[in-house]
């Protein structure tokens, strides 16, 4: 049954026409990912002298245990903005003497085909056969490394779960993150040790064979997890009744109605990243970009200063608004054409825009208040921050919709976010350099007048007018747009 399933699905991506279009771009990929893979296996294979040049005074095997936590936490967080969804198109087998079990089974064994689930053994089983069998023994030395992939594959399940529960219960999944942002924070607090419970439980691991019944306890209660809630969601009857339920909603959310046509539009442009993939993807990396001040806020040679301040709190409290809208308006590219012969106002359609990325920014920001909480430069960091958010919205906002009119490249946003490029030019490079080096500029008179709350204050107010006067600026966007709109919509035609 399996092989025929693999079958169908080898079939399903060969006589796709854009397995064909396609079969240039995958092969350079694939060069470039074996390319990366034999990286990958030669800092393993030379890990502990790296570890010994690094830390002369530590035991490498003792800073790699510590650090496989780490590592794992990381593996979470990356995999759940990268990792793909395994799928099936279930429905046609479902009126077959075909047990629906084994099909979910299939779901699930195919997703440890997934190129994440190898990357912690080409990264550290080089490491383990060379320096483990010292240690542990050559017996220590394979527990260890099947205890490292029977974690990556926890890892992978985890991810599969999470990522289905945020369409079905989006609090769960944010509750698990929320979790996670706790622990590194009580880590970082030093009113707990991950690398200490790390240390211990990959020794022991090595050590005693036993250890290794945890994570696999762990892997059979996530697969059976996983199982239960995919089992549950294969009926066709529930398929269809769940896309009935959804169709009157479908342009509605809630309080947004009240806004009238603005509102509307905000709420379409919500509903286009909840259900495609790389606007989704685009957009919870922002959130993955909250934590960029632990780089930062703990090195002293950067806040001792002011101006390497500004670059991570410009960042921060507007990452989703210029990644998301770099590709303004490619995000409609498929629909361009119609929006076109709608009676719809061009300073509404980006009046949405705007008024979209204002909340993101808000939020953000608030989030970045708590690295107030830092001993030192914490009021420092809240200060320069805020002045950070106002020029964010009130012109970072303007500039990123204003260079938005060249994007001319079409987005196909029934393809997956992992390695596409669509839609990425010179526009998106030029982009980041007047966002981040323009506010820099505003300080750096006051800096070199040794008046560096000036400069801070001088970026602020900038951003303040700018937001206070965004109908003039939003005119000047709609201008440029009246002038580009069918060259945009000529490009977007190109498939």
């Amino acid at each position: 049954m399996i092989r025929l399933l693999l079958s169908h699905q080898w079939k399903e991506a060969t006589r796709s026409s854009v397995w064909q279009k396609n079969l240039a771009v995958n092969l350079v990929l694939g060069f470039f990912m074996l390319l990366l893979l034999l990286y990958v296996v030669a800092l393993s294979a030379f890990m502990d002298v790296i570890i010994e040049k690094a830390w002369p005074d530590k035991d490498p095997v003792a800073v790699i245990n510590g650090a496989l936590l780490y590592y794992f936490l990381f593996d979470l967080a990356f995999r759940f903005f990268m990792q793909e969804l395994p799928v099936l198109g279930i429905q046609p087998y479902l009126h077959l003497p075909v047990g629906k079990g084994k099909l979910v089974h299939f779901v699930l064994w195919k997703s440890i085909t997934s190129f994440f689930n190898y990357m912690s053994l080409l990264l550290f089983i080089p490491f383990a056969l060379k320096v483990l069998p010292e240690v542990y023994g050559l017996g220590g030395a394979w527990m260890w490394v099947l205890g490292l992939f029977l974690i990556t594959l926890i890892n992978n399940f985890l991810t599969l779960y999470f990522k289905r529960q945020l369409v079905e219960k989006p609090l769960v999944t944010f509750g698990f993150l929320l979790a996670i942002v706790a622990l590194a924070t009580l880590d970082y607090l030093n009113l707990i040790s991950v690398g200490a419970a790390s240390g211990s439980f990959f020794r022991a691991l090595g050590q005693n064979p036993v250890w290794v019944l945890v994570p696999l306890a762990l892997l059979v209660a996530v697969y059976l997890l996983n199982y239960r809630f995919l089992i549950a969601h294969t009926y066709p009857e529930e398929m269809r009744i769940s896309k009935q339920s959804k169709v009157g909603t479908s342009a509605e959310i809630g309080f947004l109605q009240r806004f009238g046509e603005l509102g509307t539009l905000i709420g379409l442009e919500l509903k286009l990243i909840m259900r495609h993939k790389r606007p989704k993807s685009t957009t919870m990396m922002s959130v993955l970009f909250l934590a960029y001040g632990f780089i930062f806020y703990t090195q002293e040679m950067y806040t001792k200063g002011f101006a390497m301040l500004i670059f991570p709190g410009i960042f921060m409290t507007g990452f989703m608004m210029l990644s998301y809208g770099q590709f303004v308006p490619g995000w409609q590219s498929a629909h361009f054409d119609a929006l076109l012969t709608k009676r719809l106002s061009p300073y509404t359609f980006y009046l949405g825009k705007f008024w979209m990325f204002v909340p993101a920014c808000t939020i953000a920001y608030l989030v970045t208040l708590l690295y107030g909480l830092m001993p030192g430069s914490g009021g420092k960091i809240m200060l320069i921050n805020t002045a950070c958010f106002l020029y964010n919205i009130g012109v970072n906002t303007f500039v990123v919709l204003y260079l938005s009119t060249y994007n001319k490249k079409r987005i196909d946003l029934s393809k997956s976010a992992s390695f596409n490029w669509q839609g990425v030019g010179a526009s998106q490079f030029i982009l980041m350099l007047p966002a981040l080096l323009l506010p820099i500029l505003v300080y750096l008179p006051f800096g070199l007048m040794d008046k560096p709350w000036w400069g801070i204050a001088a970026v602020g107010i900038i951003g303040l007018l700018g937001f206070l006067f965004h109908r003039q600026l939003l005119g000047i966007v709609v201008n440029r747009f009246q002038r580009e709109k069918y060259a945009i919509a000529a490009g977007f035609r190109q498939a």
